[in-house]
């Protein structure tokens, strides 16, 4: 079992779905989904801090970016590290993404195991750098 608290947010049920059931196969057991980044703001509000947040950037009601802009404004859940899940392979999104202190990845949908196994070893690295 993996400690690590996720927040899955996707306007698509059924991508949640399908990384969800990733995730738990990894071995994660914390996880929550949400359908838009105004559900997921709303979970940040009442300090359920994740550790993790998959975010997808086009979503109604609140798009990814609205959402990251939002979170670090009010400073919400300052720990979290956010990596963007996205079918959106446009480099002036993965730029945009990238001016975002909390985003430490941007990869493609849809999740696999190969690509959380990146992105946890990425932020292994980082981790570690920072305690140097």
């Amino acid at each position: 079992m993996i400690e690590t608290s996720i927040l899955l947010v996707d306007d698509n049920a059924i991508a949640n779905f399908l990384s969800e059931k990733i995730l738990t196969k990894m071995g994660f057991i914390d996880i929550n989904a949400v359908t838009d980044g105004k559900k997921a703001l709303d979970s940040l509000k009442k300090e359920n801090c994740p550790d993790l947040v998959f975010l997808d950037l086009n979503m109604p009601i609140m798009d990814g970016f609205f959402f990251l802009m939002q979170a670090e404004k009010e400073f919400l859940c300052t720990h979290m590290k956010v990596i963007i899940l996205t079918s959106s392979i446009r480099q002036k999104d993965k730029d945009r993404a990238s001016q975002f202190s909390s985003v430490v990845d941007y990869i493609e949908k849809p999740l696999n195991q190969d690509k959380v196994q990146q992105v946890l070893e990425k932020i292994a690295r980082i981790d570690a750098a920072n305690k140097l």
